[in-house]
C-alpha cells in the first residue's frame, strides 16, 4: 500500500519525519529488514537487521564480509543480476546466524537514476524461520500419518482375514470383525487425541470395556500405575481388552452378578537394567458358574499376535471358575 498526505496535516518536514520515526518504530515490530547497497555492493544504510547481525557489521562491508560464504555468494550473484537486468529478484534463503539456520524471504530491487541506470539494489529481507518450521512440523505430521495409516490398513486386513478364516457363518464374520474393528478404532481415537503421543492406560481399558455397557455399572476394577502406551502398543493392548471382554460376555462377567474382574497393572525392572510393563486381568465366575474354553482366535491374539507386537508375553490360564491373563510389554513401549 503506498503512502499518501492529503494536504491537511501541515507542519511539512516536520510531519514527514514523525511520520518516518513512526514507521521505523513499527518496523521494528516486525521480522522485515531494510537495506541498501551502493553499485560495488557496499551497505550504506540498514534498518531493522535480524537478531544475530549488528549494524557495525553491516555498514561500508558487503555481504561476504559477515555472512556464510554460501549465502554470501547466492545474495552477491542475485544482486548483480539486478543490477544488470534491471529486473526486480525474489527468492527464498537459509543462512547460519550464531549456529542457527534461520530462513528468509528475500526481494530485491534496483535503485535507477534518472537515465534508467542501476546505481544501487534495495533489499527487503523477512524472517520466515518460524513458518518454515511450521511446514517442517506439518510435513513430518503427514508422513507419520501416512505411516500409520499404512500400520492401521495392515492390522484391519489382518484382522478381516484372521476373522474369516475362524467364522462359521457371514453373521458370525459380521459381529466379531465389527466388534474388533470398533476396539482399534476406539484405541485410534485415543491415540488421536493424545496427538499420536500414545494412549493412556485406564482410558484405553475403559473404552474398550464401554464397548459391552447395558444399562448398570460395569464390574470392573482398574488398579495400577497409570501410564501411557506407545501408539502401536495402545491398539493392541485395546485388542487384547476387546478380546477379553468379549469372552467375559460369553461368561456373563460383565454385567452385575457375584462375579469380578480385576485389570491391573505395574512397572517390573530386568536384570538386563530394562523394564516390562505388566498388565494382569482376573476375572471370577459368580457361585456355581464355570469359564467357556476361550476360543481359538482370540488364544491367537492373547497368546501370539498382540505379544508379538508389543515385544513381550502373554499368559492365558482358564482354570474352573477363574481366567487369568498376563501380557508383559517391553518398556520401550511406554512413553
Amino acid at each position: 500500500m503506498k503512502g499518501q498526505d492529503n494536504g491537511k496535516s501541515g507542519g511539512g518536514t516536520l510531519e514527514s519525519s514523525r511520520r518516518f520515526a513512526f514507521a521505523m518504530r513499527a518496523l521494528s515490530r516486525t521480522p522485515v529488514s531494510l537495506s541498501y547497497q551502493n553499485r560495488d555492493l557496499l551497505y550504506e544504510w540498514a534498518e531493522n537487521l535480524p537478531s544475530g547481525i549488528e549494524l557495525n557489521d553491516v555498514l561500508g562491508n558487503t555481504d561476504s564480509d559477515f555472512l556464510p560464504r554460501l549465502a554470501a555468494e547466492r545474495l552477491r550473484a542475485t544482486k548483480l543480476h539486478v543490477l544488470q537486468t534491471r529486473e526486480p529478484q525474489r527468492f527464498e534463503l537459509p543462512v547460519n546466524i550464531s549456529g542457527e539456520v534461520r530462513w528468509f524471504d528475500i526481494w530485491i530491487d534496483p535503485d535507477l537514476d534518472p537515465a534508467g541506470s542501476a546505481i544501487g539494489v534495495y533489499s527487503t529481507i523477512i524472517d520466515i524461520s518460524a513458518q518454515k518450521r511450521r511446514e517442517v512440523q506439518l510435513k513430518n505430521l503427514l508422513r507419520e500419518v501416512s505411516h500409520r495409516s499404512r500400520n492401521l490398513m495392515a492390522i484391519v486386513l489382518s484382522l478381516a482375514s484372521q476373522t474369516a478364516r475362524s467364522a462359521t457363518s457371514v453373521p458370525g464374520f459380521v459381529t466379531a470383525f465389527s466388534g474388533r474393528l470398533q476396539a482399534i478404532a476406539r484405541a485410534q481415537d485415543l491415540v488421536t487425541d493424545r496427538d499420536w503421543q500414545g494412549a493412556l492406560l485406564s482410558d484405553l481399558i475403559s473404552r474398550q470395556i464401554a464397548l459391552f455397557h447395558r444399562d448398570n455399572a460395569l464390574p470392573v476394577d482398574l488398579k495400577g500405575d497409570d501410564l501411557v502406551v506407545s501408539p502401536n502398543a495402545a491398539l493392541y493392548v485395546g485388542l487384547a481388552i476387546h478380546e477379553l471382554a468379549s469372552n467375559s460376555v460369553r461368561n456373563g462377567q460383565l454385567y452385575p452378578g457375584d462375579g469380578a474382574i480385576n485389570v491391573a497393572f505395574s512397572v517390573e525392572s530386568r536384570s538386563d537394567g530394562g523394564r516390562n510393563l505388566i498388565i494382569k486381568w482376573t476375572e471370577r465366575l459368580g457361585a456355581g458358574s464355570t469359564a467357556h474354553e476361550i476360543e481359538p482366535l482370540t488364544r491367537k491374539f492373547l497368546e501370539s499376535v498382540v505379544p508379538l507386537a508389543v515385544d513381550g508375553m502373554g499368559e492365558l490360564a482358564v482354570n474352573g471358575s477363574r481366567v487369568d491373563y498376563a501380557l508383559r510389554i517391553d518398556g520401550s513401549h511406554i512413553t
